[in-house]
Formats: C-alpha cells, sequence, structure tokens
C-alpha cells in the first residue's frame, strides 16, 4: 500500500514550480500513513508535479522505490498487481511490470493486471497524464478539476490540503439506508470526486477526459457450473496471500471470512486471526460460531479474540472521521467494529491484511436485492441482474471501510473475491433463495472444513452493532461534524461531477489523443 498525490497546472497563469511542490508536499504529509517507509517528489515540467508515499510490503529501501521509470515514462502507484510473474518472472517488486505493459499495450494493460490499484503515469512521448483506477475500486483515486488545474490523490482531505474545498450535502444512493454513506462518485467536499472503477483520466495540453477502459459482460445467469469459478478463487486466494510475514484475516461467521482463514490454513502460511466476540458486555449473535470455527483450524499463528466496549466505541468515534481516515460521512456503525479489528492488528504489527468485501455483492449475499436500483449518472444498464448494481453502491463503500482502517494503520488489505475471472465466472450463475451458494459449497468442498455448522447454512448476520443503533448514529454524526469544526452536517448542494461515465470508447479517444 502506497499513495499518489500530484498537481497539473492547466491554464497559462501557474502559480510555479515551487509553489506546485508545496502544494503536492501537504499532500504527502496528510498521506503518511497509506505509506510511511519512503517519499518521493518529481517536478515533470514547470507546471506538472508528481508524488507518492510508500509502504514497503515487498523487498527494502531502495528495491521497488517510486517513482517507476521506463523509455521515459514515470509512474507512481498504490496497490498490489498479483500476476506481475506473469510479466516478468524475476521482478522484485510488482511496480516494475506496469509501464512496460503500458509501453507495449497501451491503456489495454490496465485490464491485463489482476490486482488492486491506483495509478498515476506521465506519458512523455505523449506528453500526457494517466490516472488509472482499478476496474472494482479498490484502491482511491480523488480529483478536483477546473479551468486552472488538475489534483490528485489517494484522500479528498489530502487534495484540501492542496486547496482548500467548501463541505457539501451528501449524495445519497440507492442503498444509503444500508450503508449511510456518500454515493460515489462524489464526497463530502464541493469539487472533489472519486475517478469511477476501471477508468482512467486523460490530461494534456489539449484538455481533461475521462475514459472506461472496463466494461463487464453480462450473462444469462442461469448456470450452476462451478467449476472454473472454483479455479479462480483458489488461484485469487493463493496469490493475495504471497507474503511471507503474518497476514492478518478479520474473522466473521461468515462465509466470505470463512473461506478466507481456511484457505490459509490449507495453504500454511502465517496468518493471525481476528475476531470480535463480545459487544457492549454482552456475547455477538455469531460468537459460538467463530469460536466453533477457530477451534478447527490447523495452522492458526495466533488467534487475538477482541472486545467492542466503551473505551473501543468511544477511541473508534475519535479517529475514524479524522482527516485523511474516511473524507466524507459514512455512518455505518460496523466501521466501528473495524477499526476496532485494524487497531489491534496494527498493535501485532501486521502490515497485510485479507478481507472478505465482495462475496456479498458478487454472490447474492444481500436480502434486500430491490434496493439495487440504477445508481444516476452511472453508465451500464444492465438488463437482467440489476442485483449487480450493488457493485457501486454497497461494494465501493463496504470496500473503502476495510482499505481506509487499513490505511489509518499502515496496513494493506487485500480483497482476494474481487478478481476479474471471479467476476466474469460469478455473472454467470444462476440466482438461489440459498444466499451465496456458490461460496458455501466452496468453503465445504474445496476446504478442509469438515461438516458445516448451522451458521453455515443460515442467513447473513452482518457486521454491525445492533444495539443502540439509534444513539450511535447519532454520535457518529457528531463525530464527523466534531473533526471536521462544523455545527452540523453540511447542507450546501454538491458541485455536479464533470464527465460522463463509461460512455467513451477509449479506443476513439486513443485515436484522438494519441494515446
Amino acid at each position: 500500500m502506497c499513495s499518489i498525490a500530484g498537481v497539473y497546472w492547466l491554464d497559462t497563469d501557474c502559480p510555479g514550480c515551487k509553489s506546485l511542490i508545496g502544494m503536492t508536499e501537504n499532500a504527502l504529509t496528510c498521506l503518511r500513513n497509506r505509506g510511511p517507509d519512503e517519499s518521493s517528489t518529481v517536478t515533470i515540467r514547470d507546471n506538472l508535479v508528481m508524488a507518492g508515499n510508500r509502504l514497503i510490503i515487498r523487498g527494502n529501501l531502495g528495491e521497488g522505490s517510486m517513482p517507476f521509470k521506463h523509455n521515459g515514462n514515470l509512474m507512481f502507484y498504490n496497490g498490489e498487481i498479483y500476476n506481475f510473474r506473469d510479466w516478468k518472472e524475476d521482478a522484485s517488486s510488482d511496480g516494475e511490470v506496469i509501464l512496460p505493459l503500458y509501453d507495449e499495450f497501451g491503456v489495454k494493460a490496465f485490464s491485463k493486471m489482476d490486482g488492486e490499484f491506483a495509478i498515476s503515469i506521465w506519458d512523455e512521448e505523449k506528453e500526457t497524464l494517466l490516472l488509472i483506477r482499478d476496474p472494482f475500486g479498490t484502491k482511491p483515486v480523488y480529483f478536483s478539476l477546473d479551468d486552472r488545474r488538475l489534483l490528485w490523490a489517494s484522500s479528498a482531505s489530502a487534495i484540501n490540503e492542496m486547496e482548500r474545498h467548501d463541505f457539501c450535502a451528501a449524495v445519497q444512493g440507492p442503498c444509503y439506508k444500508h450503508t449511510l454513506s456518500v454515493q460515489e462518485p462524489y464526497t463530502s467536499y464541493k469539487g472533489i470526486w472519486l475517478l469511477p472503477p476501471g477508468h482512467f483520466l486523460l490530461a494534456n495540453d489539449s484538455g481533461v477526459k475521462l475514459c472506461c477502459y472496463n466494461r463487464w459482460d453480462e450473462y444469462l445467469a442461469n448456470s450452476d457450473d462451478v467449476t472454473k469459478l472454483f479455479e479462480s478463487l483458489e488461484k485469487s486466494l493463493e496469490s493475495r496471500m504471497d507474503y511471507t510475514e503474518t497476514i492478518g484475516i478479520p474473522l466473521s461467521a461468515g462465509i466470505d471470512s470463512g473461506i478466507i482463514a481456511y484457505a490459509a490454513d490449507k495453504l500454511k502460511v502465517k496468518y493471525h486471526i481476528f475476531s470480535v466476540i463480545e459487544i457492549f458486555g454482552e456475547k455477538t449473535p455469531e460468537t459460538d460460531a467463530i469460536l466453533e470455527r477457530i477451534s478447527r483450524f490447523k495452522n492458526a499463528s495466533s488467534v487475538t479474540l477482541l472486545k467492542c466496549d466503551e473505551e473501543q466505541y468511544h477511541d473508534a468515534l475519535s479517529e475514524m472521521f479524522l482527516p485523511g481516515y474516511y473524507d466524507s460521512e459514512k455512518f455505518d456503525n460496523g466501521g466501528i467494529l473495524t477499526h476496532t479489528v485494524f487497531k489491534a492488528m496494527k498493535k501485532e504489527n501486521i502490515k497485510v491484511a485479507i478481507d472478505g468485501t465482495g462475496g456479498d455483492e458478487l454472490f447474492h449475499g444481500y436480502p434486500f436485492r430491490g434496493n439495487f436500483r440504477p445508481v444516476e449518472g452511472w453508465p451500464q444498464p444492465w438488463k437482467a441482474n440489476n442485483f449487480f448494481y450493488s457493485m457501486f453502491t454497497t461494494l465501493l463503500d463496504y470496500t473503502s471501510k476495510a482499505d481506509r482502517s487499513g490505511a489509518f494503520f499502515s496496513i494493506e488489505t487485500r480483497f482476494p473475491y474481487q478478481a476479474m475471472n471471479i467476476m466474469k465466472e460469478a455473472l454467470k450463475l444462476k440466482y438461489s433463495t440459498t444466499l451465496k451458494w456458490p461460496l458455501r459449497k466452496f468453503l465445504v468442498e474445496r476446504l478442509d472444513y469438515g461438516k458445516p455448522t448451522d451458521i453455515d447454512l443460515s442467513k447473513k448476520f452482518g457486521f454491525h452493532i445492533t444495539k443502540k443503533q439509534a444513539v450511535i448514529l447519532i454520535n457518529m454524526m457528531r463525530a464527523w461534524c466534531r473533526a471536521n469544526n462544523l455545527s452540523s452536517l453540511p447542507t450546501n448542494p454538491p458541485k455536479t461531477f464533470p464527465f460522463r461515465m463509461g460512455l467513451t470508447d477509449y479506443s476513439k479517444v486513443q485515436n484522438n489523443s494519441s494515446i
């Protein structure tokens, strides 16, 4: 996990290179948790500065340092490319394969990378900047754009440190009542947006364009053949666990995290389980099932059982709304439990966590499917699989919850369910009243799990606090306002997203802009 930032001044009245460097370094300071080990800033031209922070996961200081360079091009990036050895077997860092791939395939390279990424590239020959976000949106790319300049960073707060922006009212998507979060691509800052998943921004002296490089195919969704899905899932789990030190695994009684934990056990990697089993002095509905699952592990390096009492609750409220954490309104109280888990990981010196977000969205894990209506402005009108709009509502929100919590504690979070091949196979499978039936089948048939427990066949519990929900919601809102020096939630209307999403054929843009 790393962070990126930069400034591209678009008009002729540039404040000067020194000023742009100062703006960018302000952003890097705000992003230090996302990359505490190394930091670098590069002046590309008098009107363009690129920068990044690095958390060292692979290699040592001086190995895999940013920026990466190849054939005159330059790159900063955040994330992991898991199939990097397919492109260069002896690579010491996954980042070193990206620019050669881009050199060979152009923007088509981004669809060839299995991973989670946010990338900034300067193409020297074309004199063009590209900002790229992975197809699932696991890693953030925030940007602010007006007639004068383009700003970008790995958090909205970092952009606000570059140039101040007013707060604005939350844009509420179709699932707001479930996620209580601002709907992407909007944020709580007026004029700061998120780059949509599967898109890239292209900026040069001719202007700035948004391009879509990934479109999901739609299938009939009538298959019950899980052969290719299971192969893809096994490959994804193994690649996300490619790490020499101990991996942190947040374990609930859910199928998603259970598969991750038992895959780690089967692969015999070093892993440390973290589970919340008590909330406000009482066992959770999942406690007994969690303990049953833990008792079946054969190779766990360690297990930490957690309580979320008043101390942990108030601790989370004091930290999770600080600038650089969530950035925007996010009032799902499950974030308190997520914060508690990642804070415990930090105390155990965990640097990589494997999270199960995506299992529900890809495999019909929610009973409230009727709420997955098309999001205003989102590009693709799925006809049969309207449940898949959850990709752009709950998935983006829940993924950001794990990613931002991990980032606050300098922990890289990986998401094995969010892989292109898994998505392709998941979209072909039939819907069943048995929620997530393919994953339940995988847990029992492909992992050394044993006889299914009652909870393995039951409904989804959800990772949230069930008691005092109204009081907690009010306290979370107050904490957000307090952290941002506001007396109440903002009501100013947001600034409209400046592009149409997903409607540009990037092959045509490629011809027009020579990319």
